[in-house]
């Protein structure tokens, strides 16, 4: 039997004391971590409880651009010119463009879409750090969008959207005038200086650009519930796009699909003859008004391509091809007018009375100051100013130029619109050049020779226009000395229809010719189209009575090409020009085109229809 030490009581008792003491400290410090744990928990919950069901709903919510239709661009007739459609797009979403399109991923996907892995990285590059989701490819087709819908798990990140895509029917005709569409950019800006939400298209040239305020709309918006892979289970809590405002153009889609036919025909014919035009523009123009009914450039491009997302190489085909084919030649590209101009340098000599109508100048083939001569080397004999008009006589011109002065000359046209732009509601065009002492002193610090003088006479020399500047003076003589500024646009419509915003023809001011010498001068014009003039092997049995004038400009190789005319003569509705880039003279190369063009304006043989009959599936 083992003993007991001894242990006093007082002994037992402070141990028994501590042992208490160390179970009230534990559950002071237990209660203590249960109030703050109930105070965290009463902070995250009640004080920052709404904070917290944000970011968790940021997780599993995400929202989702609705891009809004464009407006729809008519012709005068009601025809569609640019429309949209609905159609698939393929969508890398916002919070996952950093994660997805890497190694096999992007192969597969590039295969798929029939776009470059290159293509597809500049793309997710070129949105840079701005926020919002990436377009790799619009408009894609069924199958596509069902091969990537069956391998969602290949593809985390990869969307199907349902989107508007800009489609322009005609094609190629008229392209630089409607211009095209575009993704915005991080350095694009709405005019409030705000950068545009991702995807949103805009427009990047031609009416497209110039009325984007109008024609872009409002874009809306989706709430998407998205599961713990990232792919969207539920929409909800939509705000609708609100379509972009329709307007309503000047342009005839009759006469524009004919003026690009009759272009590419002559082209053709001209080639066979082994000559090549660089560039070929043509314009018609209501002059009672100033509105443009057709504007087409030769070479041009397809803004479809824009629409559905151009290619590299479909972007360096049209960067890369020597004839420029965005250039908007109508408008911004300058050439020496050539014979064209006789009518300012008519004009002149009119109104100064240096010449009268009936008064004849000998012609024997070259002036008698100064050897310059006819072209082909003609020799005309006594002729008047009628004549002279008809059969284009340099010689007469030289003489009426001599008589004149350049100052004059310049004065005359100025008035008549050279030298500065037409206003036409297009951007980039040019101002072109007056020939004159002053421009020839301040660009060349040369002294002006009298040789000059005859060359600015017949459309030579420093003087520049653009075919629109062109087409606007022969409107002018055939209205009946009205100066009007060109427009494209005749309203801008509400989203009910009803016109939101009208354009009314606007008068620039009159010419500063007489209505007797107006009259002699579209007498002389008449002489053009008919038995003897420049224009009458072609327009000489012509049904409707026209008006009109050829042009050919030395450029140092094969001339520039001018045709212009207008009718009826009478009461002339329609001034149509065409000028053709190295191709000779303007009767041979752009004379046809304008014959063909007025042809479908007065419903005359194998152009009284339509070209082609295009789909017009292209509303909103």
């Amino acid at each position: 039997m083992v003993k007991k030490k001894f242990r006093p009581p007082f002994l037992d008792e402070l141990i028994k004391n501590r042992g208490e003491s160390r179970y009230a400290k534990l559950l002071y410090v237990a209660v203590a971590l249960l109030a703050l744990l109930g105070a965290r928990l009463f902070y995250m919950q009640i004080v920052e409880g709404a904070d917290y069901k944000e970011q968790a709903d940021g997780n599993r919510i995400r929202q989702v651009s609705v891009q809004a239709a464009r407006g729809v661009m008519y012709d005068r007739n009601g025809v569609i010119l640019a429309g949209s459609r609905p159609a698939y797009s393929v969508v890398i979403a916002a919070e996952n463009r950093k994660q997805v399109l890497q190694g096999e991923e992007l192969q597969r996907l590039s295969g798929m879409l029939k776009i470059t892995p290159a293509d597809l990285e500049a793309k997710i590059k070129k949105q840079g750090n701005a926020f919002g989701p990436v377009y790799l490819a619009n408009d894609v087709g069924l199958d596509v969008v069902t091969q990537i819908e069956e391998r969602k798990s290949e593809f985390p990140g990869i969307e199907i959207e349902m989107q508007p895509v800009r489609v322009y029917p005609f094609q190629e005709a008229g392209a630089q005038v409607l211009g095209y569409v575009g993704d915005a950019g991080p350095d694009d800006k709405m005019p409030d200086g705000r950068a545009y939400p991702s995807g949103t298209l805009i427009g990047r040239a031609g009416l497209e650009r110039e009325y984007n305020e109008y024609l872009m709309g409002q874009n809306g918006s989706r709430r998407a519930e998205v599961d713990a892979t990232g792919q969207i289970v539920r929409y909800f809590n939509d705000v609708p796009a609100a379509a972009g405002h329709n307007i309503r153009l000047t342009l005839d889609a009759r006469l524009q699909e004919a003026t690009e036919k009759a272009i590419i025909e002559q082209i053709q014919i001209l080639n066979r003859s082994h000559m090549y035009p660089t560039g070929v523009s043509a314009v018609a123009i209501d002059p009672n008004s100033g509105a443009v009914l057709a504007m087409v450039n030769w070479p041009s491009f397809n803004p479809n391509e824009f629409s559905r997302g151009i290619t590299a190489s479909e972007w360096n085909s049209i960067i890369q091809n020597p004839n420029h084919p965005m250039q908007d030649r109508a408008i911004s590209a300058m050439y020496p007018p050539g014979s064209t101009f006789k009518v300012v340098t008519g004009a002149a000599g009119l109104e100064n009375k240096v010449i009268t109508p009936e008064e004849q100048i000998f012609d024997n083939g070259r002036h008698w100051l100064i050897d310059k001569r006819n072209a082909g080397g003609e020799a005309f004999g006594w002729i008047n100013f009628y004549g002279a008009v008809a059969k284009s006589d340099n010689v007469y011109f030289y003489e009426v130029g001599r008589r004149l002065g350049i100052d004059k000359i310049s004065a005359m046209a100025r008035s008549f619109g050279l030298g500065q732009k037409t206003g036409i509601d297009l951007e980039g065009e040019s101002e072109g050049n007056v020939a004159s002492e002053e421009y020839k002193r301040k660009v060349f610090n040369q002294d002006w020779y009298l040789g000059e003088t005859f060359d600015a006479a017949i459309g030579q020399s420093y003087t520049l226009a653009t075919p629109l500047q062109m087409a606007m003076i022969y409107a002018s003589i055939a209205n009946g000395g009205f100066r009007f500024q060109p427009y494209l646009v005749n309203r801008v419509d509400d989203l009910d229809g009803n016109p939101l915003k009208i354009f009314s023809p606007k008068k620039l001011g009159t010419l500063p010719v007489s209505k007797a010498n107006l009259d002699v001068i579209r007498t002389a014009l008449r002489g053009v189209m008919e038995r003897g003039g420049t224009g009458g092997d072609l327009f000489g049995s012509y049904p409707v009575a026209l008006a009109g004038k050829s042009g050919t400009a030395e450029t140092g190789g094969l001339d520039n090409g001018w045709f212009v005319a207008y009718g009826p003569y009478d009461k002339p509705e329609i001034v149509v020009l065409a000028m053709f880039e190295h191709s000779g003279y303007g009767a041979d190369s752009s004379a046809p085109v304008v014959k063909k063009i007025l042809d479908c304006y007065f419903h005359l043989g194998e152009y009284a229809k339509p070209a082609s009959s295009r789909n017009q599936a292209g509303s909103r």
